[in-house]
């Protein structure tokens, strides 16, 4: 999306970043609200035919946080269930800003229903189908949605070809840390659930 939406971009489209922007934010903290309610409602249904006890569910997360972790370390997304698709950068000419910012961003606040690029990803998904409370898993999925929807705004200053080259060159250098950070966050996570389970 960052190559797609910022200022530079929308003003040559006659429209204003804010509006993309703002739109994007808010699509994207329905879609993770979203994506929170259909694995809180699977996780509901579970629960009718298993009885899993809070350890259990504890038990399963930190499997699946030390799986993802071995995953995100040796860089093995392929192991995990992925989709072959992005978003429908069709839209950017056919519809005003806040419809293809609102589009996207609730495709990518789903999380799902995109290329997903993390097994961060996959252990959200398991976390809310797995949290006992259809309240959590929302709450869970928009947390997840309107973060991811902001990050559209690391664009707000771009408004040249320059600028936005310079904005890839920045990305593509933070691409090792953002992996480095994806597995400390997992060995934190999987640390955390050994203590409660263990404890």
């Amino acid at each position: 999306m960052l190559s797609s939406i910022h200022p530079f971009g929308e003003r040559s489209r006659n429209n204003t970043f804010r509006r993309t922007a703002t739109a994007h934010v808010l699509g994207s903290l329905v879609g993770g609200s979203l994506l929170g309610l259909c694995a809180g409602l699977l996780g509901l249904v579970l629960g009718l035919v298993v009885d899993l006890s809070s350890t259990t569910r504890t038990i399963v997360i930190v499997v699946f946080s030390i799986f993802a972790l071995g995953v995100e370390a040796t860089s093995r997304e392929r192991m995990l269930p992925t989709r072959a698709r992005q978003v429908n950068e069709n839209w950017i000419q056919n519809y005003r800003g806040w419809v293809y910012g609102g589009g996207f961003g609730a495709e990518l606040g789903f999380g799902i229903s995109t290329i997903i690029t993390t097994p961060l990803i996959h252990l959200l998904v398991l976390a809310m189908v797995l949290a006992g409370s259809l309240s959590a898993s929302v709450m869970l999925g928009a947390v997840f949605g309107f973060f991811r929807g902001a990050t559209v705004l690391t664009a707000r200053n771009v408004d040249s070809p320059e600028a936005l080259r310079a904005l890839h060159r920045r990305l593509d250098a933070l691409r090792s840390r953002s992996r480095s950070g994806a597995v400390a966050s997992l060995a934190i996570a999987s640390l955390i659930g050994l203590t409660a389970v263990l404890a």
